[in-house]
Formats: C-alpha cells, sequence, structure tokens
C-alpha cells in the first residue's frame, strides 16, 4: 500500500515515507531598474533618429550614385538608381524617425517612480 493511499486525517502517528511538496510563497514582482528604461529608451530613440536620418538623405548623396562596391554589378547599379528606390529607401528613414519621435514622446514612468 502507498503513502498516499493512507488518510492523513487518520490519528495513528505515522508519517508518510516519501516527500513532502511545498509550493514556495510567489515573489514579489521585480521592478525594471527606473534608469535601466530610460537610458534604453535614450539610446533607442538616438539609434532611431540616426539611421532615419541616414536613410533619408543617403540615396540622394554622392556616395549612394559612385559607390565603388556596385560597379561590378551593373544591373543592381541601375536598379538602386531609379528614383522610386531612393524615394522608398528615404520613406523608411522617415518611419524610422517617426518611430523614434513616437517612443519618445510615448514613454510614461508609473506613478510609484
Amino acid at each position: 500500500m502507498s503513502a498516499f493511499a493512507q488518510d492523513p486525517t487518520q490519528g495513528n502517528g505515522v508519517e508518510p515515507h516519501g516527500p513532502v511538496l511545498l509550493m514556495p510563497p510567489p515573489l514579489p514582482p521585480k521592478k525594471p531598474n527606473l534608469w535601466l528604461q530610460r537610458i534604453w529608451l535614450v539610446v533607442f530613440v538616438l539609434f532611431c533618429l540616426e539611421v532615419g536620418i541616414i536613410l533619408t538623405a543617403l540615396p540622394w548623396t554622392g556616395i549612394w550614385t559612385n559607390n565603388s562596391l556596385l560597379l561590378g554589378y551593373p544591373r543592381i547599379r541601375e536598379f538602386l538608381m531609379q528614383n522610386f528606390v531612393r524615394g522608398l529607401v528615404s520613406g523608411l528613414g522617415l518611419v524610422d524617425i517617426w518611430m523614434g519621435v513616437a517612443e519618445a514622446v510615448r514613454y510614461r514612468e508609473g506613478p510609484d517612480a
């Protein structure tokens, strides 16, 4: 007969032979470090702004048109010189800038901060 088959309310004084399973009390939720959140926000916003500005301006500069990496690939170079491709890359840059600014504006600290 196993120890689980016995009724624990019986007063026979014999403890069951086996592990006793206890759940530890739940830990209180950890509050993330406030300064870590702020630093992460600043880094993310600056990264988005930097990449966005580069993507917005780069297709319209000489670096884009005189790229020595594409000299061996004339079809890819011709495709990248199309104005709609340049506009698409610039649009991605504007979306990236918008993401950074929106994240900075949307940031709110909790009432216990």
